[in-house]
């Protein structure tokens, strides 16, 4: 006897079953069309450009990220020299990572087996002889899989309870409805099995083990008992499996993510990570109020959320015990679209920041893009807030007193500080630093930035810098008094009007002193400088301090260290220069450099770097919403690797965590440095 299976065997009127699934196709694509006419509901955007490069990494992250689930299974990756504790080396997220990894496998095998066992009934007829039963076997245990997957899941959401998810009756429904189609139909295999061998006795029942356990327990009853039973079953079978996806459809239910999740992906944004959208000033409205005023792209990122908390969880502001929760953000702004999409009125029920979202979330972001790193699913929560702050700024005029005076004292001044600008090129008196328009004519600027002009502790890192820059050989100049802001943290916090004075401003003056090249020792002005100057023509080359010395130190234009600094010490990694830029490497070079520096990790560095709480113009905000501040969230995990020296390369970073030192008293025990001063300590300067 060839092993094989006959796709209705002992079912009446099987073919019906093409009628209902078409039914329920027809209810999926209608769900569909009415979430797409939600997501029509925000501005156009395009999102179709370079199709290729969009579709080939959309392959690959359907096999990386949706089969095998890197984002739950990835690990802290050792970096650095050595590891801070036996805990980095767990995997992060294992165990849902696991369940997800088994569910999604063992259901997409069941599904393909299904389409197989049609094309193979009514067409090539491949499934028989040693094919079948390999088939069977595998689809078989794929299926256990599955089961097993399902188990896992409900004992997580139900019985350990993670802080950052939350359960919903719906997902309940879901995992028990997967779970009895998934067993109903093994019990169909196993009344199958069992009735079969009543009349022949045949070696390949056991190729199909999940079946062929539950036939030994059938295997007392009668033919005409078995018979009954496996139609019967079959049916309800078949009702639940497509009553799932009718349930899915109809109620929009979190598995829609299996669709939605990864069309979001391909329709991810290509632009630098650390470029805002531009918002159009000649128009009537600035930023996000409504639900309108987002993108449709933005609209389909709400539907993408999986509601894995893993954004929550990275979210230093919700770490601290702030308000700010980016899962709760998009939850929100999900209600509000759906709640607008069911009104039959202009006016929407409620407003979205103030009464939906809330002012205090939108103003806590510090803009680290955490949570846009641990996303699976590429949900891009930093462009949101930074629109609805545009709102807040440019349509409502309703920001903090704090922001009112930095951005009074920028536009008067150039500064955050009222200084005056002629004052701003003070720190390198006695230095022989050329300044621009004063001296021999270079292409290459070392913009200093406002912190390292007027602040006593910044300065000295600028001056360490250009004290290394000189003594390699290169040939650059300051602004001095000509050097405004760069507009960072203008644009963060919604002022676009103010962002694009200061950008049209400082690319005339660099253009009309043939400036090619800028190098800034802050990755906030690395940022505006390569991604976001660009787009107002400003097209320059860009380089960070941390590369410089690096590539100075590797072409042997800066003198190797010769003295030894035997300390132990920990690297803090700016947001704006790794998750941002991916700049680690740099860094840890110049460090490498160093005789008997002992550099050890924290749990938090690289792109999972803990933020230090100043970006997102929160550096000019007075702390507010209660919880700890993100600084000190971020000193505890540096004194838990007990550092002589904590080294950080952004002036945002240095006054957070120098200020948080001198608050706990700890100045004496941790001494705070930027590299480029670490590293002419190492020369005994």
């Amino acid at each position: 006897m060839v092993p094989g299976r006959e796709v209705y065997w002992n079912i009446q009127y099987g073919q019906f079953l093409y009628v209902l699934a078409a039914i329920v196709i027809g209810i999926m694509v209608f769900a569909f069309y009415r979430r797409v006419r939600l997501w029509r509901l925000g501005r156009p955007e395009n999102r179709v450009d370079h199709l290729g490069k969009r579709l080939r990494s959309f392959l690959v992250a359907a096999v990386v990220d949706g089969l095998f689930h890197r984002k739950f299974l990835e690990m802290f990756r050792g970096v650095g020299h050595r590891q801070t504790t036996s805990d980095d080396l767990k995997p992060r997220d294992f165990y849902p990572g696991f369940a997800h990894f088994l569910i999604f496998a063992g259901l997409g095998m069941l599904l393909l087996a299904t389409f197989l066992d049609f094309i193979s009934h009514y067409f090539f007829h491949f499934l028989t002889g040693g094919v079948y039963l390999a088939f069977s076997v595998v689809v078989d245990s794929f299926g256990i899989l599955a089961i097993i997957g399902v188990v896992l899941v409900i004992i997580r959401r139900y019985g350990q309870r993670p802080t950052r998810l939350d359960n919903r009756p719906e997902d309940l429904v879901a995992l028990v409805l997967i779970l009895v189609a998934v067993l109903t139909g093994y019990v169909v295999e196993g009344f199958r099995i069992a009735a079969t061998e009543l009349v022949r006795t045949p070696d390949w029942a056991p190729w199909s083990p999940g079946g062929y356990v539950l036939a030994r327990a059938f295997s007392g009853l009668n033919m005409e008992t078995l018979l009954g039973w496996h139609r019967g079953m079959w049916w309800v079978h078949l009702s639940i499996s497509l009553g799932v996806v009718a349930y899915v459809a109809l109620s929009w239910n979190r598995l829609w993510h299996i669709i939605v999740s990864p069309m979001n992906y391909f329709f991810r944004s290509l632009a630098p990570r650390g470029a805002l959208s531009i918002v159009d000033l000649d128009g009537e409205r600035f930023g996000a109020g409504r639900i309108q005023d987002f993108t449709w792209k933005q609209l389909l990122d709400l539907d993408a959320c999986t509601r894995c908390g893993r954004c929550q969880e990275a979210c230093p502001a919700y770490a601290a015990g702030k308000p700010l929760n980016p899962k709760k953000v998009i939850l929100d702004l999900k209600d509000q679209m759906v709640e607008e999409g069911k009104s039959k009125t202009p006016t929407p029920v409620r407003d979205m920041i103030t009464e939906r979202v809330g002012e205090e979330e939108v103003w806590d972001c510090t803009t680290c893009r955490a949570c846009q790193e641990a996303c699976p699913v590429a949900i891009e929560h930093v462009q949101k807030i930074v629109d609805m702050r545009r709102d807040l700024v440019l349509m409502r005029v309703k920001f903090s007193t704090e922001l009112k005076g930095f951005y009074k004292n920028i536009e008067e001044n150039g500064n955050p500080w009222a200084k005056s600008p002629v004052s701003r090129g003070n720190w390198a008196e006695g230095l022989g630093i050329k300044k621009l328009g004063q001296d021999t004519a270079t292409d290459t600027l070392y913009w200093v930035g406002c912190l390292a002009a007027y602040d006593e502790r910044i300065s000295r890192i600028a001056i360490a810098v250009s004290k290394l820059m000189k003594s390699a050989g290169v040939d650059f100049a300051i602004m001095g008094k000509e050097e405004r802001c760069c507009g960072d943290a203008v644009r963060r916090s919604g002022n676009e009007y103010l962002f694009r004075k200061l950008v049209d401003r400082n690319i005339e003056v660099l253009k009309k002193n043939n400036i090619k090249r800028i190098i800034t020792h802050c990755p906030h002005g690395y940022n505006a400088f390569k991604n976001e100057y660009p787009k107002f023509g400003g097209d320059f080359e860009v380089l960070h301090h941390t590369q410089l010395i690096a590539d100075l130190l590797s072409k042997g234009a800066l003198k190797a260290p010769q003295k030894e600094l035997d300390k132990r010490v920990t690297f803090h990694d700016p947001c704006y220069l790794a998750r941002y830029h991916d700049i680690y490497d740099a860094p840890r070079q110049v460090m490498a450099s160093i005789p008997k520096l002992d550099l050890v990790e924290k749990f938090q560095c690289k792109e999972k770097t803990f933020c230090c709480g100043g970006g997102g113009a929160r550096m000019w905000m007075a702390e507010s919403g209660g919880g700890r501040r993100i600084s000190e969230v971020l000193l505890d995990q540096v004194k838990a690797v007990k550092p002589d020296v904590l080294v950080t390369a952004c002036p945002y970073c240095m006054t957070m965590l120098d200020n948080e030192v001198r608050e706990k008293g700890l100045e004496t025990a941790i001494q705070v440095l930027d590299i480029a001063e670490l590293y002419r300590n190492s020369l005994g300067e």
